[in-house]
Order: C-alpha cells, then structure tokens, then sequence
C-alpha cells in the first residue's frame, strides 16, 4: 500500500475530510453522503483499497478518478500543508465548529476561517446587488457602521457592492475612530465566501478581506486553492442566513441573487427586512417586492434590534476623529487621486484608506469616477 492510504493514525477526523475534498468532482453535497455513509476515515480508507463506497448517482469513471487520486495522495503531507497556511478547519460537531450552524438543517461538514471563532452575540446578515447605486452603498455602510457599534456582528459574503459597503461600515467602529469611552464590545464582522480563503474574490476587495480576518472571522467550506465557481455562491447563502439572527437586503434587483439568501433564511425561519427603495429603481425592485409580500421594513438601526429582539446598550458614537479625515481631504486637495496614488500619501494602511474614503464618500465629501477618487466639497 502506498504511503498516501497507510493511514498515520494520529491525524485529526478534519484531515481525512480536507483530503476527500481534495478528489476531483467531491463537492459539499457528496461529501455529506460519504460521510454518513463511512465517516471520513472509513470512507478514505474504502477508496484506497478499491472497495465498494455509497455514494449516489456517482458515475463509475468518476468514482474510479477518486480512488485513483486517493492513492497519490498524503493525507498527512496534505494536512500539515492545509495547517501551514494559517487556516483553521473546524468539522460539524466540533469544539470550534460554530455553535449557531450545528443544528442547521444543511450544515457545512467542515469550515475553514481566518480571524478566530465566530462570535455568540447578535449577528445580522446584510446583503444586496452587486451593481448598487449610491443611495444603497450609503445605507449598508451607514447600517453596518450603527449595528457595529451597538454589538451586532454584521455577516455579509464579501461581495463587490452591497456587501462591501456594510463590512466597511462594520470596520469603521472597529478601528477606534469613536471619539467617546465605549459602552459595549463593538461587533465583529463576520465574512462567508464563496472560494477557498487564500483566494481573494474579488481581487478588488483583497483590503476588505485583510481588514475581516484582521479585526473579525472570514469563513468558507471551501478548501484552500480552490477559486471562485458559480455553484459555490448560492451554496454559500445558505451560511450566511444560517449564521444570522435577521437578514436585511438593500437593493437587490427583480432577480437578484440576493434573493436566494432570503429563500435560506425562510426556510430556517430567520426573520427578513429590506430596506425601502426608491420606486423607479431597477436595483431596488427585488427589495421593494418583499416588503410588499411581508418583510420588515428597515429604517434605522433601531428596527434592526426590535426585528431580532436586541436591546442594544448605549450606541457608540461614530463620529469620526476629525484630524484623520482631515489628513485624507487635505491629501485630495482638489486633484483626482486614484486608491494607490492617495495610500502612497499618508501614513496608513490600504485597508485603514479604503475605510476612510468609503466614510467620506458616504458623508457626501468624496466621490469616485472610475478609478479616481475627488473631493467635491
């Protein structure tokens, strides 16, 4: 028997599950049937020797692939590999598997995160339409930023857009801009993606990511290496409503995939709010719909709590400290600076800038044209 089935017993049940998900074509759903089958050591151990595994609608040349990919494959050179990235791997039912998607009716059999464990308190989903107007992006960051500095941890699937906006809001209070002694633990952000953690998607985003795993969690059942599949996304939808007390949409188009986070949500009884949008809009049409068929109208902060049942201590300021705002018009002047051009200027951070410049854009003192960021006023 090769090196890769002599099975070193020391190795922990995540291993063996990592390395049924490295096998070509054994995504999330065949794993479950495996694992229910013959758990992930036996059902490893089964494809290496050639034996009969249960698995349905498995064609023979696919199952044969796995045995074949089985045998070349260390579990333990994959193992100490997966552990030498800095990722933690956590299997359904563990100690640090979150404690909120242990009796979810389709959990992930394993998360991968960076950043620590999922936080216990209040957690609210925020999701919305990649190609959001201004009105959209202001209200998830201003929505993200007021949760946050109430406790709320805001969980959103790092998406270009709606959920950018919100996570940026989220980390505004957590860089300690307020300017009055804090009452309560600021929220941690919580991000759900859709490709394995040590591929950033979208790159655009790769300072959003870094400031999540710095300051909150990022999580995914994907393993690393893996990049970014359409399937992934709506599988990943059902995480993010898992992990929510509420989920609130902020413009989401007739048919937007927003709208399959609020199927998950329905059906694990997870109250939805929307919050209103103008009438003639395309990119609210899906959110205005749901608060005709029923959803929570969302306004502020405070129908966020009263929609989970939270009563949030004392809110924390979110004023923000004006020398550093200062610091970041005065660079602008008024000359178009594109994002690298205005990092390069001041002593900060790319992830400290971008938070910075989407407050000033929400505040109505910046905007963006394409690549260039101007102070309008």
């Amino acid at each position: 028997m090769s090196d890769a089935c002599s099975n070193p017993d020391h190795l922990p049940e995540e291993a063996w599950i990592v390395a049924l998900l490295s096998l070509p074509g054994l995504g999330p759903s065949r794993l479950r049937l495996l694992l229910e089958a013959h758990g992930a050591r036996g059902a490893w151990d089964r494809l290496c020797r050639g034996d009969r595994v249960t698995v349905e609608s498995v064609r023979p040349h696919t199952l044969e692939g796995w045995r074949s990919a089985a045998r070349l494959l260390s579990v333990r050179r994959h193992w100490e590999t997966i552990s030498g990235l800095g990722v933690s791997v956590a299997a359904h039912g563990s100690l640090h598997y979150p404690t909120r998607l242990n009796e979810d009716i389709e959990p992930p059999r394993v998360l991968f995160s960076i950043g620590g464990e999922v936080p216990s308190g209040p957690t609210v989903g925020i999701v919305g339409t990649r190609n959001c107007t201004s009105y959209g992006q202001r209200c998830a960051f201003e929505l993200g930023a007021a949760l946050a500095s109430v406790g709320v941890c805001v969980v959103s699937g790092l998406a270009l857009g709606i959920d950018a906006a919100a996570h940026r809001g989220a980390l505004s209070i957590l860089f300690g801009k307020a300017k009055v002694e804090r009452t309560v633990a600021a929220g941690r952000p919580i991000g759900v993606v859709g490709s394995g953690l040590d591929v950033v998607y979208p790159k655009r985003n790769a300072d959003l990511w870094e400031a999540v795993s710095n300051h909150g969690v990022l999580l995914s059942e994907t393993p690393p290496g893996i990049g970014p599949q359409a399937w992934r996304f709506p599988a990943r939808n059902r995480i993010i409503a898992g992990l929510s007390d509420a989920l609130i949409v902020i413009e989401s188009h007739e048919r937007g995939g927003s709208l399959l986070t609020v199927d998950e949500a329905q059906l694990r009884d997870v109250p939805v709010g929307a919050v209103p949008g103008p009438i003639t809009s395309n990119a609210a049409a899906g959110s205005n719909r749901l608060l005709v068929d029923g959803a929570t109208p969302i306004l502020d902060v405070g129908d966020v709590c009263a929609l989970i049942g939270y009563a949030p201590p004392r809110s924390i300021s979110s004023v923000t400290d004006p020398s550093r705002q200062s610091e970041l018009l005065d660079v602008l002047g008024w000359t178009p600076l594109s994002f690298d051009q205005l990092c390069g200027r001041v002593d900060l951070s790319n992830a400290e800038v971008a938070i910075e410049v989407e407050r000033l854009v929400s505040e109505g003192l910046c905007a963006r044209s394409g690549p260039w960021i101007e102070r309008v006023r």
